[in-house]
């Protein structure tokens, strides 16, 4: 079996391919036999996979090595904290978001003092999970993330992970103001972003009869389905609480 392979390879062997190993399915069965060599050389092996391996290599590493919730490898903070400063580093999208989610609730530090920076990051992994961070930790962090919903000149998805943050803090009065501008917005993005959370989260009349005015169809139709006189949402002032049922079509 690939353990089996694993355990026996001699000490030379394993470290001369841990590139290799580290992004294919013995990848828990390099770990876990690193992990019986000391941390000094599991931690020097990891760190090297996050510098020079594959992508999958270091998503893996990362993975099992500190995001895995069952994960039967546990390293000493100075390790992790090594291993992270070196992932949120990463070129890829996918692997510096997972860094950063990480981070974020293991060691906040990493991320707290630069979130303005994350918040701006081209991983929306990444974005988010600094926006759950800083809008806990930073009394700045909700006009900062107001004025990016704002701010026409950046990626609309900045703009959209902006809002969708502040629409897990904010009540459904206090954003019914910001939805109604970005349902109308011309990036199409931020307008259905705003729909999904008027529709999901937040319904109130004012976001959803400006629905009604979008450039975009499928915000349009949510309007449309929001202020439906029969079937519509209540709390969006749509259908109201008393009204007779729509007659039957025989």
């Amino acid at each position: 079996s690939t353990w089996t392979v694993v355990e026996q390879l001699d000490r030379e062997a394993l470290l001369a391919n841990v590139d290799w190993l580290a992004g294919s399915n013995a990848a828990l069965a390099l770990w876990a036999r690193l992990m019986q060599e000391g941390i000094a050389t599991l931690l020097t092996a990891a760190l090297r996979v996050l510098r020079q391996g594959t992508p999958t290599a270091r998503e893996t590493a990362l993975t099992l090595l500190l995001a895995d919730p069952i994960r039967e490898l546990e390293l000493p903070a100075g390790a992790e904290r090594a291993l992270l400063a070196v992932a949120l580093a990463d070129p890829d999208d996918a692997i510096r978001g997972l860094a950063v989610d990480i981070a974020a609730q293991r060691m906040p530090d990493l991320v707290l003092p630069h979130w303005r920076r994350w918040v701006l990051d081209a991983s929306q992994r990444a974005r988010r999970a600094a926006w759950r961070l800083a809008l806990r930790a930073d009394s700045l962090a909700r006009g900062r993330a107001t004025a990016l919903v704002s701010s026409r000149e950046l990626p609309t998805g900045v703009r959209s992970d902006a809002l969708w943050a502040l629409a897990q803090i904010l009540t459904t009065a206090e954003i019914a103001p910001l939805l109604a501008a970005a349902v109308v917005d011309p990036a199409r993005e931020l307008a259905e972003t705003a729909a999904e959370l008027l529709w999901n989260q937040h319904r109130h009349p004012v976001p959803a009869q400006a629905a009604l005015e979008s450039p975009h169809p499928a915000v349009r139709r949510i309007g449309e389905c929001l202020l439906d006189p029969w079937r519509g949402s209540p709390a969006a002032g749509g259908a109201r609480p008393g009204m007779p049922t729509p007659p039957v079509a025989w």
